[in-house]
């Protein structure tokens, strides 16, 4: 809830007051090259005097000021979209960022699990194979015993005694 609250604020403040003076600096470098084009403008045909130049811009103020307000509107328009854009792929960069870790976590999470039910699997089968061929050679043995007619009271492998030794 707080996050979206968050957002609808950031929308409110999207005319900022630098976006105001901005507008304003704007606005009057446009009037003074306005100013500056009338004065050429009738210096090169003639100058007839300051009131010559005033009547002039008077004349054509109001077309002036449509167009100064337009291509404000538009500047600032276009630097508030630029700007909301690069809030927006910052934010979208940690997001992507922040899943990319949660997802290497999660999945070094799950490779452990696996490698450790792997290794347990592996280990079953190769204790279990040890033991088929300890038995194995442990009725080979038996077998021995009895052709000849020996005692043979050597245990079972896989009951808890350690395997007997090569040497013994």
């Amino acid at each position: 809830m707080g996050e979206k609250k968050r957002g609808n604020q950031k929308r409110e403040s999207i005319f900022t007051v630098r976006d105001a003076e901005s507008a304003v600096v704007t606005y009057t470098i446009l009037l003074f090259f306005y100013i500056v084009g009338i004065c050429v403008y009738k210096w090169i045909n003639g100058w007839n005097g300051t009131l010559a130049v005033l009547v002039e811009l008077d004349t054509n103020y109001p077309r002036f000021n449509r167009a100064a307000v337009a291509w404000i509107i538009c500047k600032e328009g276009v630097d508030i979209m630029l700007r909301r854009y690069n809030e927006w792929r910052v934010e979208h960069a940690q997001n992507l960022e922040k899943a990319r870790a949660e997802g290497v976590e999660k999945g070094i999470a799950e490779g452990v699990e696996k490698g450790i039910a792997e290794g347990v699997e592996k280990g079953i089968a190769e204790g279990k194979a040890e033991l088929y061929q300890e038995v194995i050679l442990w009725n080979a043995r038996r077998l021995e015993a009895e052709a000849k007619g020996l005692p043979f009271n050597e245990p079972i492998p896989g009951n808890g005694t350690p395997p007997p030794s090569k040497n013994d």
